[in-house]
């Protein structure tokens, strides 16, 4: 083989080498920009993924505030409502001394405060306090075991008895009576305004 014909075998060897280094190197570049489209492609769906998540959680928090911020309004005006009707009563309770009814209805909270105190008390003297304007409706009680003081000022109508050394007491005026009945009252009137069960 002469030296032409040994560089012209050198040069198509050289030429297939570097054929087949640049074959490899494009197959290289191709698996590997292979690998970065899909690995691009994964990581704009984890991305997609957790903005989807994070959205529903700020939506799903935004409607939980939104019923929160619903319910307290909602709350807010229940007790309002609830708090004129009562003074609107309480009122009322008021002007019942004017009323045709209501010596009977005093005569029938001194008999409840005097069985109970009879009850409980067993015979112990008490002091019958009454608002000055009910003093003339306890004229013709007479009872030794029962001293009777007329109270200035803003008393509920109705009777408190009251031990003699004051540890102990029987409270039964219309004010305390619709105090103990309040929650009834609270959620028969919830049901008739807001037409469903108390929540408060």
């Amino acid at each position: 083989m002469s030296e032409k014909e040994l560089l012209k075998a050198l040069e198509e060897d050289a030429k297939r080498e570097c054929t087949a280094i640049l074959e490899n190197a494009r197959q290289e570049a191709d698996a590997i920009t292979k690998a970065a489209i899909e690995d691009q492609e994964r990581l704009m769906k984890e991305k997609f993924e957790n903005t989807k998540l994070h959205m529903h959680s700020e939506r799903t928090r935004m409607m939980a505030n939104a019923r929160l911020y619903a319910n307290e309004a909602t709350l807010k005006e229940r007790n309002l409502v609830l708090s004129r009707v009562f003074d609107i009563v309480y009122d009322k309770i008021e002007g019942l001394r004017s009323a045709k009814d209501y010596p009977k209805i005093f005569e029938k909270l001194l008999r409840e405060a005097l069985d109970t105190w009879h009850i409980y008390m067993k015979g112990e003297k008490g002091v019958i306090r009454v608002a000055k304007e009910d003093a003339p409706l306890l004229k013709g009680f007479k009872d030794a075991n029962y001293e009777i003081i007329d109270e200035e000022g803003n008393m509920s109508p109705g009777v408190i008895i009251i031990s003699k050394d004051k540890r102990y007491s029987i409270l039964n005026t219309l004010h305390s009576r619709l105090g103990k009945a309040r929650p009834e009252i609270v959620s028969m009137i919830d049901k008739i305004l807001f037409n469903e069960k108390c929540k408060l």
